[in-house]
């Protein structure tokens, strides 16, 4: 069954699936970024009475697949990659209108992911909850992330154009969602890791006002960036892996081409997770994105964040010896020591130690606390000066054969869409307490609901945290206290 939705860019044909979720894919949000628009700002569309066909996915962003040992197969894309790739998924089952707008931002690293992922495009959020569900594609690694900006002042954006694309999503559906029977003025961000990043740049960032007005960044917070000075060096470095001399050697190269260019490059930088996170230059992105956040850039943004408690060791997936390469070369790896700081490594690890046992799982706490944990919950603690903040650690542990890793990191993206990834199994009644706790945020702001109805506010006075576990969802006071203040002079010295 057709379901169409006439808007000012045209007028699109959607499907009624199985389950009686209207359903709208591969909608264009802006112009294609190809040809000259590579490396540029996402354009706007033009006014169209054009009729579009959108009952199949647009194309994925360039990539090369991440892996994690032998999950690996569930992080591959399953579609066409294209630099056309700027669209945005809608999904309904209510018959109401002016519902709350929920829109997703995946994860990836900043290097792969789509919003055509299987993980996220099953519909079972939608069957609970009066929502209207989104999900959109931005440019990935070197063509959404790659700094030319001190290379050639043609490409001013390129360090962040995935962030701009965001924004540029976030316009569109702010000016057409009405006509799918959601509400503009009651928009959520969601996403996790490179989309709980980008949900706090969007707080920060300069935007038209009211493009949304709630975020739930699931695990990373604005710690994870590129000054321009080493953002740079990795462009410089690519150039010249490429044969380039100027950017424009590299406009004349396909898309394909630079794929292929880009997968052998970070074949030679293993574990160098951090070459493409967004650059924070200080025209677009503030140079000091926790500074930012505490003199009040995101006023006005209501947040229900967290982590899962052990975050890196999602990665011994990929590396059996993270921690100790860690250790041995933080700067690779790390987001805090992947810049420059006053602080040297073993100084603040052995500071933090005290009279715990010096092991390899005992500095992969130490990891997890810095850049994930204590990170996350400062973005909390500043923000909570100027509007709610709503705090939890999600602990559930998976099943075997992975009950090793505890709760690390994306563990928790089973339970938000209640799709069996990386817990086959996921606990059905920890599936619904956060589904209901999301939506009931997304709709009042405040993520009170049946199965959980008095979650506290978190602030730097009353550091309200709720535990996400099957066996018992519990609010504690001063749950990571300890080594927040322990740790925190690394971030704001």
């Amino acid at each position: 069954m057709t379901t169409t939705v006439k808007t000012r860019y045209g007028t699109f044909n959607g499907f009624v699936d199985e389950k009686g979720v209207k359903t709208w894919l591969g909608i264009p949000f802006a112009q294609s970024p190809v040809g000259n628009l590579r490396w540029q700002a996402p354009q706007p569309l033009k006014a169209s009475d054009k009729t579009f066909d959108a009952k199949k996915f647009g194309n994925d962003p360039m990539q090369s697949s991440m892996k994690l040992g032998n999950l690996a197969d569930m992080l591959e894309s399953q579609n066409i990659q294209s630099e056309d790739c700027l669209t945005l998924n809608i999904w309904k089952k209510s018959e109401k209108n002016n519902l709350p707008v929920m829109v997703w931002i995946y994860g990836g690293g900043f290097v792969c992911g789509s919003g055509n992922e299987p993980i996220y495009t099953k519909t079972d959020f939608m069957l609970s909850n009066d929502i209207i569900f989104v999900t959109i594609n931005y440019r990935l690694n070197v063509f959404g992330f790659m700094n030319f900006a001190e290379i050639d002042k043609n490409f001013e954006d390129s360090g962040y154009l995935g962030i701009k694309d965001q924004i540029a999503a976030l316009k569109w559906i702010h000016e057409n969602i009405a006509e799918f029977g959601g509400n503009p003025e009651n928009i959520t961000v969601f996403g996790e890791s490179a989309g709980s990043m980008s949900t706090f740049f969007l707080t920060i960032a300069p935007k038209e006002k009211n493009l949304f007005q709630k975020v739930i960044p699931q695990s990373g917070a604005v710690g994870f960036y590129r000054t321009p000075e080493d953002s740079t060096k990795v462009a410089k470095n690519f150039m010249e892996f490429c044969g380039a001399k100027t950017v424009g050697d590299l406009m004349k190269k396909s898309a394909v081409e630079l794929q292929k260019f880009y997968a052998e490059f970070i074949s030679t930088r293993e574990m160098n997770v951090a070459d493409f996170y967004p650059t924070c230059d200080g025209k677009f992105l503030p140079k000091n994105p926790f500074k930012a956040l505490k003199d009040g850039a995101a006023r006005g943004i209501k947040i229900l964040t967290g982590t899962t408690s052990d975050e890196w060791r999602a990665f011994l997936l990929a590396n059996e010896n993270l921690f100790e390469l860690m250790r041995k070369d933080p700067q690779d790896i790390s987001p805090i020591f992947s810049r420059e700081t006053k602080y040297n490594n073993e100084e603040i690890y052995k500071k933090w130690l005290k009279n715990r046992p010096d092991t390899e799982d005992t500095y992969g706490d130490f990891v997890t606390q810095l850049d994930w944990r204590v990170g996350q919950e400062l973005a909390a603690e500043y923000q909570s000066a100027f509007d709610d903040v709503y705090y939890y650690l999600f602990t559930q542990q998976p099943s075997p054969p992975l009950e090793y890793l505890g709760a690390f990191h994306a563990l928790d993206l089973s339970y938000t869409f209640n799709v069996p990834y990386l817990e086959p199994n996921p606990n059905q009644k920890l599936v619904k307490v956060i589904q209901a706790s999301w939506a009931a945020f997304a709709a009042t702001g405040n993520p009170d609901n049946e199965f959980i109805p008095h979650w506290k506010k978190y602030s730097a006075e009353n550091r309200q945290t709720m535990e996400l576990n099957s066996k018992g969802c519990v609010l504690h006071k001063d749950l990571n206290t300890e080594n927040l203040n322990a740790l925190r002079y690394v971030y704001e010295d």
